[in-house]
């Protein structure tokens, strides 16, 4: 299907002069006897074009004569007659779908015209003004709707105008005042949302140390405002702050966003411990002629390894306080896995490799990462989630 270009006032000169100047070429194209050919748009139409093609080829053909004069008078009947019907339905869908029918009438005046030897049998016609007056009734359609809408004065009837006027300008561009009236109802349709700090209520484990503890949950909070827009957001109708934002600037909020750690469960398997034994040939010294002389070294390494798991759970909730209902609320979860390991070792420590005293250096371990980095990144794998949650209730 062809799309439809908004056409008024120059546009629709322009459009003129630019199916003029394609029958033009497409006329002088045929007389240098090339194998122009048309091809439908609909499936129904199809027999129709193959005859016109002929017909092309074979000016004298009897058959492709009268199939073109029947075949087109029976395609702009059926045509006409779907656009009539459609215009009679209530389905907001109908303008497409009569436009839909004249561009599939206005590709075979076009194609009429293109190719001279048509005009002895048929008589096209254009329909590129049906085409605009179905433009301007869908536009005075939306344009009427959007009003009505606006009128209601809710965020969702507002939301609702700025699309009925969006379609205007989609239909006629520059129609009345609808891009204003969009502008409008967007603005009628934004609220002011603050993200709250997101809470722990000290949901934090015992079995780990806090190593330079630097999870800061307002680094989080901060950076869904950011990425969210904040004041200036564009692509949903809100402005984002953080509470501490609103509070300074004297912003009073529409809708609150709470976000709070509901569980962090670590659970961690028994130790499991196995040896190996490890060797490496190293130099000890130099022979009587200069050569290096070599012993192998021997050690057998202890090592002991545990497996972690973290499961974690992040409660969201986004709260209209005007009207005091809820927007939208959900659980987040995710779970971290890891193996740790430390060694001890017994033998000539010459036999160990850069690997091997990474687990001996590890003996201190507390098994597992600290808090900071459970937490920062269970909220990194919730995160973005968690934006797309926010983001998709306020839109």
């Amino acid at each position: 299907m062809s799309p439809f270009p908004v056409i008024v006032g120059k546009e629709n000169q322009i459009m003129i002069r630019l199916i003029t100047a394609i029958s033009v070429a497409a006329v002088l194209f045929t007389a240098c006897r090339s194998t122009l050919k048309f091809h439908a748009s609909f499936t129904e139409d199809k027999p129709l074009f193959a005859a016109v093609n002929e017909l092309i080829k074979h000016p004298d053909n009897t058959k492709a004569q009268q199939d073109v004069k029947s075949l087109y008078a029976l395609s702009v009947e059926r045509h006409e007659q779907a656009a009539a019907v459609y215009r009679t339905g209530t389905d907001e869908n109908r303008w497409d779908k009569i436009l839909r029918e004249y561009d599939a009438l206005q590709q075979m005046y076009t194609s009429a015209q293109s190719a001279p030897v048509l005009l002895n049998f048929v008589q096209p016609r254009s329909y590129l003004q049906q085409m605009q007056d179905v433009r301007e009734d869908a536009a005075a359609y939306y344009y009427e709707k959007g009003n009505n809408l606006l009128a209601g004065n809710t965020r969702e009837q507002s939301l609702q105008a700025n699309e009925a006027f969006g379609k205007t300008n989609r239909y006629v561009n520059g129609y009345k005042d609808a891009k204003e009236l969009m502008a409008r109802s967007y603005e009628q349709s934004v609220v002011n949302v603050v993200v709250n700090r997101i809470e722990n209520d000290n949901l934090f484990f015992n079995t780990w140390g806090n190593t330079g503890f630097r999870y800061r949950p307002e680094d989080y909070q901060e950076s869904l405002v950011r990425e969210l827009g904040g004041r200036n957001a564009n692509i949903v109708p809100a402005r984002f702050y953080t509470d501490r934002d609103a509070d300074r600037e004297n912003i009073e909020a529409d809708w609150v966003v709470d976000v709070r750690w509901r569980n962090i469960d670590a659970n961690g398997s028994l130790p499991y411990k196995f040896s190996r034994n490890v060797s490496r040939s190293i130099e000890i010294g130099k022979d009587s002629a200069g050569k290096p002389v070599y012993k192998t070294v021997n050690a057998t390494l202890h090592v002991t390894r545990r497996t972690f798991t973290v499961n974690g759970a992040l409660d969201y909730r986004v709260s209209d306080i005007v009207n005091n209902k809820n927007v939208d609320q959900g659980l987040l979860t995710q779970n971290l896995s890891w193996d740790d390991s430390y060694a001890t070792y017994t033998g000539d420590s010459r036999a160990l490799d850069d690997n091997d005293w990474l687990l001996v250096r590890n003996r201190n371990s507390n098994f597992g990462p600290s808090k900071e980095e459970v937490l920062n990144n269970l909220m990194r794998r919730m995160y973005p989630d968690l934006r797309r949650r926010i983001e998709q209730a306020a839109s």
